[in-house]
This record gives structure tokens, C-alpha cells and sequence, in this order.
């Protein structure tokens, strides 16, 4: 991917973090297709915003004590009410 790319799907990310705390239906929680999942090294039956957060956090690494996008994905889906306590 190249550097624009990359630039377009943080942006992507960032867009869809933000679309999970005002509706269920804008943001990209759809499952991902099977090659999709794949390619992003993510279990099959993943949500796309899963899928972009994997790829970002391996192509741009967190650094010591900055958290993974896919950690920032997970909570603010339980923040907002997408998991419950009981699910763990």
C-alpha cells in the first residue's frame, strides 16, 4: 500500500470511530468478507472496522504507550454499548 493509501484508510478509521458513538447503522460493522479478513490477518466473521484497525496497526506499529487501533476500535464499541460485560 503506499503511503496515500495508508493515509486514506486512518482517515477511514478515524471516520468510522467517530460514527460508532452517533448511530449503529453508519459505521462499517458489517462482517468482512472471508479474503478480506484474511489479507488483514484477522479471524473470519470480522467486522470491517476490525479489518482497517489490523492493517494500520501493522503497517504504523503502536510505540510504547500509545494504544493499537484495534484497541481503540474495541473500546469504544464497548463504551458504547456494542459488548456487554457478561460477554467476557
Amino acid at each position: 500500500m503506499t503511503k496515500d493509501e495508508l493515509q486514506m484508510l486512518e482517515i477511514e478509521l478515524e471516520t468510522q470511530i467517530e460514527s460508532i458513538k452517533v448511530s449503529r447503522t453508519q459505521c462499517c460493522l458489517k462482517i468482512a468478507p472471508k479474503h478480506i479478513c484474511q489479507a488483514a490477518l484477522v479471524c473470519e466473521g470480522s467486522a470491517w472496522i476490525t479489518c482497517l484497525a489490523s492493517v494500520l496497526d501493522k503497517c504504523f506499529p503502536p510505540s510504547i504507550g500509545q494504544k493499537a487501533k484495534g484497541a481503540i476500535v474495541f473500546d469504544e464499541l464497548f463504551r458504547q454499548g456494542y459488548f456487554n460485560s457478561k460477554s467476557f
